[in-house]
């Protein structure tokens, strides 16, 4: 989703107070509201962006985040945390790595990118993505288990779909995601 600067949305400088605030969202909510525009999909899409506007800016706690974090607002306190842990960490190492040689700093990266400087070892296997797709069965494949057969990747799989299947219950079919990395599964 793109973001939308809310106080471009209101029509407000940054600077704007709760009131200023409030007569905005009022006066755009009228403009947009799905009773004034029966039938425009654009005007129903203004109108609950210009709801969301409202909801954060005029929300004192949300409006400071929105204001330092941008489009991230809703992830401020996970965004702070983990530069918190970043600057913990790159105490630790700074400290314990201060004569990080050439051979150390080849093997950070060959175990991110599958390289082998001295044998290969310690390489770091990585699990390929799962894939998903969708199957849709009638009430009476639902009671019993029966062999259906699924297209994933252009690929045929034939499965057995054990009874008593929930409605979008996920099931894993081992050996048919994406490639690992390193030789991972």
């Amino acid at each position: 989703m793109d973001y939308i600067d809310y106080y471009k949305l209101l029509g407000l400088e940054r600077t704007a107070t709760e009131d200023e605030i409030k007569k905005a969202y009022r006066k755009m909510a009228r403009k947009y509201h799905p009773d004034l525009n029966p039938n425009d999909q654009e005007a129903e899409k203004k109108f609950k962006q210009v709801n969301e506007a409202n909801e954060v800016l005029s929300n004192t706690e949300n409006r400071k985040k929105y204001d330092q974090y941008g489009s991230e607002w809703k992830h401020g306190e996970e965004i702070n945390r983990a530069r918190n842990q970043q600057q913990s960490n790159a105490r630790s190492q700074s400290a314990h790595n201060q004569n990080f040689g050439s051979e150390e700093y080849s093997d950070f990266f060959d175990s991110f990118f599958g390289g082998s400087s001295r044998g290969g070892g310690n390489q770091v296997k990585y699990r390929g993505q799962d894939h998903s797709a969708q199957l849709t069965l009638d009430l009476r494949d639902v009671y019993e288990t029966k062999k259906h057969t699924l297209t994933l990747n252009d690929k045929k799989i034939a499965l057995s779909i054990p009874a008593g299947v929930k409605n979008e219950q996920v099931l894993r079919i081992k050996g048919h995601g994406g490639n690992g990395v390193n030789g991972g599964p």
